[in-house]
């Protein structure tokens, strides 16, 4: 198995208690949830890879502040992916339809009924706590369906830790 280690970001962009979410028709994460962002350029720093992806899949511009720098493993894929979140409050221009897929504003609560990417679903809830203390930092182990084992953590304290499975 070939390993690789990837940078990326992904974007959550809210407006009047909605959260703006991507149904993915692309792989990868094809069939799942998630926020707009993707890899970050060889030439590109990851604020400016989140600016530039959230233009091309959206339309529109926004201003996000960094939310967590989380690294996601793929046990299954061999992939590593040192991913930064951000959170956009408002955006400027017309929302455009994706290429990546479906786009659709969703009320915060009803988010983690979305069939969200299984690193969202474990991590956005803190990401989006409006209490948060600082950057989410840490370690999710996951298959592509599911988390294997978790870690998150902000600057005060250790907010999520899930063991391996052992199945």
């Amino acid at each position: 198995m070939v390993r690789q280690t990837n940078v990326g970001n992904v974007c959550f962009i809210r407006k009047d208690g909605k959260v703006l979410l991507l149904h993915r028709e692309k792989e990868p994460l094809k069939g799942t949830w998630t926020g707009v962002g993707g890899k970050t350029e060889f030439f590109e720093e990851p604020l400016e890879s989140c600016i530039r992806e959230v233009k091309e899949e959206t339309g529109l511009d926004v201003k996000p502040e960094l939310a967590g720098i989380i690294t996601t493993i793929n046990k299954v894929k061999g992939s590593k992916w040192f991913l930064f979140v951000y959170v956009a409050n408002g955006y400027e221009g017309e929302l455009k339809q994706s290429r990546e897929g479906n786009l659709e504003w969703v009320n915060e609560e009803k988010c983690y009924e979305k069939g969200l990417t299984a690193f969202i679903m474990v991590s956005l809830p803190h990401i989006l706590n409006k209490k948060r203390k600082g950057i989410i930092t840490g370690k999710i182990i996951h298959d592509g369906r599911k988390v294997l084992s978790c870690v998150l953590g902000d600057n005060e304290k250790i907010l999520l830790k899930m063991p391996i499975e052992t199945k």
